[in-house]
């Protein structure tokens, strides 16, 4: 009978892998037959969104960059359409030398004093940047000129249509090594006044304002996305995926979490045990009996506390009011409680199971010659765990399940992990969908170990 069931399932999982990859094979299929772009062009129309995108580059606030743009040409000479729904550009364009008059003045740029000398307070950030750009003004306006050959891809995305792409090399090459000028102050901690040496590591207010003075925007190095919604949304997800989970190796969140989440749960069933059956012994000693009256009314004011109130407040009771003033550790903290909370459910389920034995077997004990005790140990109680073993196990799932409330009181346990994945990426699908696939699995192979004993049980009271 395994060997059937397993053989479907395997059968299921392969035909879930073929049919999964007959359609992703199907739609890599249909994405390589359309790479070519739809929307056909003339070499004016390419010329306006050309010069359409570039205008819009400048800061508002860099002056610099504005006048460079002002005396920069980018002429489209003709068009190829390309293999990955691109249009290039074939382009001849002229343009001021930034690169050059900002690496060679360097000094003289961020010579500027931070204090006002007639008031001897701290300039603010725009006088700073005032002061450099007339420095930078007319430096430009005597910058020797640059002119060469450009290509310029324009690509065709499905949501927002024709996209010119300007990569940093291209913004680079087109505008005078602005980029390369820009990495150049970045990079600058020392400047050389009257063969003096000068340190403005910490003057971020300078290479700030020379910076600004020639700041871009609305362009993005990250290649515009071709491809169809199916391969995007494919592609979305493996870029999740390596964010939450590969880069930096944030798995281990969840892999330590998994250890501390499965410590607590069987700490806690061991726990649970102990405390369920000498609850459920002394209640059925007392229905049986009646004695143990007080420890009997003991253990039905625990067992209805225990089941009648949640085990988010129980947790949080437990630490922060009874164990926190007195030192105890967290997860020390949660394994008590959840222990606590299960033994009240397995007293039931004992209790249940005992009471399920035929008093004549109790009888038959004592007409051997077997005292109480020994009739529970040896006769009543074996009998009344096969019959309450698959309830008993049911538990543990439910057990497992319910130590996801744990992080509440800072215990680093697989649903922490999770949440401290989200706090790093801040996504939300990713990590929180791990947590319920690992605990899915879990539960699933606990659940099918529950069938097998149940199925073995069940063969050995027909035998």
């Amino acid at each position: 009978m395994l060997k059937n069931k397993f053989f479907r399932i395997s059968l299921f999982v392969l035909a879930g892998i073929f049919i999964i990859s007959a359609v992703f094979g199907a739609a890599l299929f249909i994405e390589k037959q359309s790479n070519t772009v739809d929307t056909k062009i003339t070499i004016e129309e390419a010329q306006e969104i050309v010069d359409t995108q570039l205008s819009s580059l400048p800061n508002n606030v860099a002056d610099c960059a504005k006048f460079l743009l002002e005396n920069t040409s980018v002429k489209v000479k003709d068009i190829e359409y390309g293999n990955e729904k691109n249009i290039i550009l074939n382009c001849d364009y002229k343009t001021l030398d930034i690169y050059s008059v900002v690496s060679s003045n360097i000094n003289d740029l961020l010579n500027i004093s931070l204090t006002d000398e007639i008031t001897g307070k701290a300039k603010n950030a725009t006088t700073i940047q005032l002061e450099i750009n007339d420095k930078l003004f007319l430096l430009l306006e005597n910058a020797p000129t640059l002119s060469g050959e450009v290509q310029i891809n324009i690509y065709e995305t499905e949501d927002k249509g024709l996209i010119l792409y300007l990569d940093d090399n291209t913004v680079n090459t087109v505008l005078g090594g602005i980029v390369d000028a820009k990495n150049i102050v970045n990079n600058t901690n020392y400047i050389t006044v009257n063969s003096e040496e000068i340190d403005i590591s910490n003057k971020n207010s300078l290479r700030r304002g020379l910076e600004q003075c020639f700041a871009l925007k609305n362009y993005d190095s990250k290649k515009p996305d071709t491809s169809s919604p199916l391969i995007k949304w494919v592609n979305s997800l493996a870029d999740e995926f390596y964010r939450n989970f590969i880069k930096e190796a944030r798995w281990q969140y969840l892999a330590r979490g998994l250890r501390t989440t499965l410590s607590i749960t069987f700490l806690s069933l061991v726990l649970g045990l102990v405390i369920g059956f000498i609850v459920a012994i002394i209640r059925c000693t007392f229905a049986k009996t009646g004695k143990l009256k007080i420890l009997d009314a003991i253990c039905r004011l625990y067992i209805t506390v225990m089941r009648g109130t949640p085990v988010m407040v129980q947790l949080m009771i437990i630490f922060f009011v009874i164990l926190l003033p007195m030192g105890v550790e967290k997860f020390t903290a949660a394994v008590l409680c959840f222990g606590i909370n299960s033994g009240a459910y397995v007293a039931e389920i004992v209790r249940g199971g005992i009471m399920s034995v035929d008093n004549g077997q109790l009888e038959a004990g004592r007409s051997l010659g077997f005292n109480y005790v020994s009739t529970m140990w040896y006769i009543v109680i074996p009998q009344a765990i096969k019959a309450v073993l698959p309830a008993l196990a049911n538990e543990f799932i439910a057990l497992l399940k319910e130590t996801s409330v744990a992080f509440y009181i800072g215990v680093a346990d697989l649903t922490q992990g999770g949440l401290k994945i989200r706090s790093i990426t801040y996504s939300n699908f990713m990590p929180l969908i791990a947590i319920g696939l690992i605990y899915l699995v879990l539960v699933l192979g606990l659940s099918y170990l529950v069938s097998l004993l149940e199925r073995r049980l069940n063969k050995s009271d027909r035998g």
